[in-house]
């Protein structure tokens, strides 16, 4: 009985890998806060417990068997140097506490990232991964209609109780939106490239619409207008290639459209029973101020080195001014560092002391985040491997081109490509992303679909056992 505690089984792992992805993407909701500065979340104790799990079996077998996860073997190696080039920079940061700090969340969200890949090697782990996932988010939205209802706030959330915006399980409005359009593409797709019960695909159906409801009531600008509306497009895009033509009919071409203009009818509907006159209010003006926006943001000089001596503050709030100079003292460090990047986290340290006045510290922008924290060259990497992957999962989406790629894994590529691509501008919405599980998930989910995908090229095997009927 002690060894079958001591030595845990694959099986065990597996479970405990499904445990942990379900509070990952919960974030900080699901904890006990043991310091101001520490939150003990149910999300890191699995994740510690999966990791001493994986160290004593290593330890016991010696070896681990990750022969399987040789499509992927540049993107692990990459992460293994970020890490280590992070640690070295450690030496020029100016605020070792806070590089050690960003470098164990960095550290945490690779080894997260990786262990999708490395857990989900058969179709079945996938589709029950997914399914996790689904009832996670789903959870996730519920109490979001809930919070815009009657203003009830969780307690990692940032706004005050009674105050008109909606955040769910995360801290702030912007965070729930963009893991809105990360999850939409997985759910619009399984509407009609899986084969699901009809009880089922309602379910879905009605999350899909209270998701956009809940998107709509958080008036995140980027995400509503720029980010969903770029991974729809990629859908639209992908999906001839990926359906059967035979099913692109006017007919199911109608139902789809009757579809989303019922839900956006809902969704118009709810917005109108439920959202208070103030949180109507509040987003129908952030979101019509988009041009503004953009206006506001143009105020001013874009020169690095010449400096404010005062915050001017814009006609849409100090958000463009904010986010303008957020990237100009951005660029002032990184040219300062020789483009070798200020240290992990240390932009947020550096920050009051850039040349354009700000009242954030955070870059609000992961793309950014990355070059000046880690440099020229991590970013280039970076950039190079993201955009390899979009094109491999280009490759998996097309009936023509891989014909062996099962519905199921040409689901997750189709809808790994929109959420990826549609994160090119939903990644500048979150304060910051070096924590942000949602977008490290879909990394992961990315990273699985192609060993998968590669492995059914090579007729693999072991990649379908347990396979569920689902497309």
């Amino acid at each position: 009985m002690v060894n079958e505690l001591l030595v845990p089984r694959q099986k065990r792992l597996e479970h405990l890998f499904y445990v942990m992805i379900a509070f990952a993407l919960l974030g900080p909701t699901l904890g006990i806060q043991v310091t101001e500065e520490f939150n003990l979340t149910f999300f890191r104790v699995a994740f510690a417990l999966l990791t001493g799990g994986l160290i004593i079996r290593l330890a016991l077998n010696k070896g681990m068997e990750t022969s399987y996860m040789y499509p992927v073997r540049w993107y692990a190696a990459f992460f293994l140097f970020w890490v280590v080039y992070a640690m070295l920079s450690l030496t020029w940061a100016v605020d070792l506490g806070k590089g050690i700090r960003y470098l164990v969340f960095l550290g945490m969200m690779v080894l997260l990232t990786l262990s999708f890949p490395f857990f989900v090697r058969t179709e079945k782990n996938y589709w029950i991964s997914q399914r996790i996932l689904f009832g996670v988010f789903a959870s996730i939205i519920c109490f979001g209609v809930i919070e815009s209802i009657f203003m009830i706030h969780l307690p990692p959330s940032r706004a005050e109780t009674g105050q008109a915006t909606v955040t769910s399980v995360f801290t702030n409005q912007n965070d729930l939106a963009t893991c809105i359009t990360l999850a939409f593409p997985f759910v619009a797709t399984a509407l009609f490239m899986l084969k699901l019960k009809r009880k089922h695909k309602l379910l879905i159906y009605v999350i899909g619409v209270l998701s956009m409801y809940v998107l709509l009531a958080t008036g995140s600008r980027s995400n509503t207008l720029f980010a969903l509306p770029l991974a729809a497009l990629v859908l639209l895009i992908a999906l001839p290639f990926a359906i059967d033509r035979k099913k692109l009919t006017w007919k199911n071409i109608g139902k789809g459209i009757a579809a989303i203009l019922a839900g956006a009818v809902i969704v118009q509907a709810m917005s109108v029973a439920f959202l208070s006159d103030e949180a109507r209010e509040k987003t129908r003006t952030k979101l019509r101020g988009t041009v503004d926006f953009f206006k506001d943001m143009q105020q001013g000089p874009w020169s690095v080195e010449e400096r404010e001596e005062e915050f001017i503050r814009g006609a849409t709030g100090e958000s463009p001014t904010n986010r303008k100079n957020l990237i100009l003292n951005g660029i002032y460090f990184l040219q300062k560092s020789h483009y070798m990047g200020v240290g992990p986290g240390n932009i947020e340290a550096l920050m009051p002391e850039g040349p354009k006045k700000v009242t954030k510290r955070n870059l609000h922008n992961w793309w950014l985040e990355i070059l000046v924290n880690f440099g020229v060259i991590i970013f280039v990497l970076y950039m190079a491997l993201y955009f390899w992957l979009l094109w491999r999962l280009w490759k998996l989406v097309g009936l023509k081109n891989s014909p062996e790629t099962s519905p199921l894994v040409r689901w997750g590529a189709v809808s790994s490509l929109a959420a990826l691509i549609g994160y090119f501008v939903g990644g500048v919405a979150p304060s910051t992303a070096i924590h942000f599980t949602p977008m490290w998930i879909s990394y992961g989910l990315a990273l699985a679909v192609v060993i998968l995908g590669e492995l059914q090229k090579k007729g693999s095997q072991s990649v379908t056992d347990g396979r569920k009927s689902t497309a």
